[in-house]
């Protein structure tokens, strides 16, 4: 099964790294849209992967591999201390604010319909 995570975080990281690559090339603003992105859209596929019920396989592959690699907490938090860090407070608390409140409830949503399927 080790195996399996490893070969999703690859696919999730290499994912990750072209969403953020096509993002930052058409959007250039202070408000790190590639990353909300991802953490966003992470948070729905892991909620509506964990309603699927699926095998601990399965799971392990597309939920702690795949999506696990895909997402990035640690780039979000520094994004965030970065907008601090550069007088961009209203943008960092907005930031900050989206991500969290707006993950909490898109990963509910995902295992709602999830678990519909």
């Amino acid at each position: 099964m080790i195996y399996l995570v490893g070969l999703g975080s690859a696919i999730g990281s290499l994912l990750r790294f072209e969403v953020t690559r096509n993002v930052k090339r058409r959007y250039r603003q202070n408000w790190p849209l590639a990353t909300f992105l991802i953490n966003l859209s992470g948070a729905f596929l892991l909620g509506f992967i964990f309603g699927l019920h699926l095998t601990q396989v399965s799971f392990a592959f597309l939920g702690t591999g795949i999506v696990g690699g895909f997402t990035t907490f640690s780039t979000l938090n520094t994004e965030v201390l970065g907008l601090f860090n550069n007088q961009h407070v209203h943008t960092g608390t907005s930031y900050l604010l989206f991500s969290y409140l707006g993950g909490g409830l898109l990963i509910f949503s995902g295992y709602f319909l999830g678990s519909l399927v």
